[in-house]
């Protein structure tokens, strides 16, 4: 039997879903097809993958859904200035990211803010180690610098059974998790290690540019045999903070929202502000000018995600007459 919020024999999460397409999975492991009822259609929140739902069983093997049950967290991203769910009831989101050109720190940055506003909890996953092995130790500690406490796992291609071994102290019979990352970093191929079958189609980086080709088309949610939960989501390469919380990109910055505590000013904006304990870091050698870059960059962002573009110009104003208060203080 598999972790269910209840026993009604009516509920079923789903395991699959691309358009108005849906599969739902019970307790039992049964799988059957499933469709939304006409007023789920028109409801402003239409289930996705992960979602736990309530329905009915008609001509035996097909599924009518009828109500979307609560959800315990929600992970979701910006696209084209809307939010976009990615996944329902998440527990343990793995950020998948390869040694090679698809490196970047910046976009680890932003998927933890996403992970933390969801209510999950993010575990780094660094692929392909094997393929460069003089960056490893580099790219560990730039990692280190960024994701306080976030456990890093590096895996190779050559040793699956270590990698198994690695991801699977994550995965508890309760735990859902899924797999984020850009296309061609390992997603499916780390699944199919998991599942110790082939589940997913995997297919080559491109040469020349590493790119990932889209393998994997549509989410999808596998079971292991100790009932922990596996979603596999086509490769994600713009990431956006959707309405993130400041909160949630606080968290992704301990370091800098542990000094601006000590800040003169409780509105310091870490310009040219007397007193801010930030650049007093940064000009000691504490903190680098890039982190703190980077952390503007990502509140501004969060910020700006549910503004229209009048709020945005308002916004903007309101700092800059900010930070001509601040250095009149002095």
């Amino acid at each position: 039997m598999l972790n269910f919020p209840n026993d009604s024999l009516n509920t079923a999460q789903i395991i699959f879903q691309s358009h108005d397409q849906y599969q739902v999975i019970f307790a039992d492991r049964s799988v059957h097809q499933a469709t939304l009822a006409g007023r789920m259609q028109l409801a402003d929140t239409l289930p996705l993958i992960g979602d736990f739902v309530s329905g009915q069983v008609y001509d035996q093997d097909k599924f009518l859904i009828t109500t979307l049950l609560p959800r315990q967290t929600l992970l979701t991203r910006a696209s084209n200035q809307q939010d976009q769910a990615i996944a329902a009831n998440v527990t343990t989101v793995f950020i998948t990211m390869s040694l090679n050109a698809e490196f970047s720190t910046s976009r680890v940055e932003r998927y933890l803010t996403l992970v933390w506003d969801s209510g999950a909890t993010p575990v780094i996953v660094l692929t392909k180690t094997d393929l460069e092995p003089e960056l490893l130790v580099q790219r560990q500690l730039e990692l280190e610098a960024i994701a306080f406490g976030v456990p890093i796992i590096t895996t190779t291609s050559t040793t699956p059974l270590v990698a198994r071994e690695q991801l699977n102290a994550y995965l508890q019979p309760t735990t859902t998790a899924v797999f984020v990352g850009s296309s061609g970093v390992g997603k499916s191929t780390l699944l199919n290690i998991l599942a110790a079958q082939q589940l997913q189609s995997t297919k080559a980086v491109r040469g020349g540019d590493d790119k990932g080709r889209h393998t994997t088309t549509a989410r999808q949610l596998f079971y292991l045999p100790n009932g922990a939960a596996l979603i596999d989501s086509p490769g994600i390469r713009g990431v956006g903070v959707a309405s993130s919380t400041t909160t949630a990109t606080a968290q992704s910055f301990p370091d800098i929202t542990s000094l601006a505590q000590q800040c003169r000013f409780n509105d310091c904006q870490h310009e040219q502000e007397p007193g801010c304990a930030v650049q007093a870091a940064i000009a000691n050698g504490e903190l680098s000018a890039q982190r703190l870059a980077d952390y503007r960059r990502l509140l501004r962002e969060t910020e700006y995600s549910t503004m229209n573009s009048r709020q945005i110009t308002a916004a903007k104003i309101k700092r800059m007459v900010g930070n001509k208060k601040n250095l009149r203080r002095r």
